[in-house]
């Protein structure tokens, strides 16, 4: 038979009951929320993006991480500018030359 220090048993028995009660409150955790319409569709749709935006920024705090308001915001993104690579060149002057002192 095996023979634990004095003290052991218990500490062996509170984390088994720590284990089990972290399993059950992370199974009935719900689920989490799932977006309504994804990227694409805030691409096709300006009106229904500029509302779901105009929803988003007037509650930032509650709304940040809602996943209607990231497909949103994702969406235009790429609708406005899209990538700095595929914009065509500005079309800048060039810089003037700089002499030598």
């Amino acid at each position: 038979m095996i023979r634990f220090r004095p003290g052991a048993r218990s500490a062996r028995s509170s984390l088994g009951v720590g284990v089990t009660l972290f399993t059950i409150v992370t199974a009935c955790a719900p689920a989490p929320k799932q977006a309504q319409h994804s990227v694409d569709d805030y691409r096709s749709h300006a009106d229904l993006r500029r509302q779901m935006l105009a929803r988003c920024t007037n509650d930032p705090g509650g709304t940040a991480q809602d996943p209607d308001c990231v497909n949103a915001r994702e969406a235009a993104r790429v609708e406005g500018i899209g990538s700095l690579r595929t914009l065509p060149p500005l079309g800048l002057p060039a810089a003037p030359a700089r002499r030598n002192p």
